[in-house]
């Protein structure tokens, strides 16, 4: 889990993972904390740490923080896009469900996350890391029309060998049905 200073002093985590994300989002979180994600695709979970004597998030903390949210899902090479926020006591883990998949009961609002606007020194860690931008989303298309294209090849590969199969079979006179 990440820890971060938002601008108004309040202190933000970061999932890092799955197993980060469930263990933020249902152990760490409190009552009064807010739980934020990026709406309609995969990423972190962060949460702004709301505890007794720690100032109250403001603004520019919330929106720190919806920027976090996206700068780290499958959208941060987007200009601008959804996260929901919500208070952890409306989190619910469905039963059977993975590992960190959560559910929303009731969502507090919306906030529009700009991955721009991460802190620079977060941008050279992600660059560092070896997380290119937008990874998960290059060539879907050119990956796709090539496992469509392996997938025909290996079939045509069973038929022929099928077909020779029987043939083996037919010459050594084997009954065939």
């Amino acid at each position: 889990v990440r820890k971060l200073q938002s601008p108004g002093g309040c202190t933000v985590l970061v999932g890092r993972n799955r197993r980060g994300n469930e263990y933020l989002s249902l152990s760490v979180a409190r009552q009064n904390d807010v739980w934020m994600h990026s709406r309609g695709c995969p990423g972190a979970h962060v949460v702004i740490m709301n505890r007794r004597g720690s100032p109250q998030p403001t603004e520019s903390c919330l929106q720190f923080a919806a920027n976090l949210a996206i700068f780290y899902s499958d959208f941060r090479t987007e200009e601008k896009a959804p996260v929901t926020s919500a208070q952890p006591k409306h989190l619910l883990k469905p039963r059977g469900a993975p590992l960190g998949a959560i559910k929303v009961r009731q969502e507090a609002g919306t906030f529009i996350g700009r991955p721009r606007d991460v802190p620079g020194a977060l941008k050279m860690a992600r660059d560092g890391s070896g997380q290119a931008e937008g990874y998960r989303n290059v060539d879907k298309a050119k990956r796709r029309k090539r496992t469509k294209q392996s997938a025909k090849e290996s079939q045509k590969k069973r038929k022929e060998l099928a077909k020779t199969e029987t043939q083996k079979a037919r010459d050594a006179g084997e009954d065939f049905y």
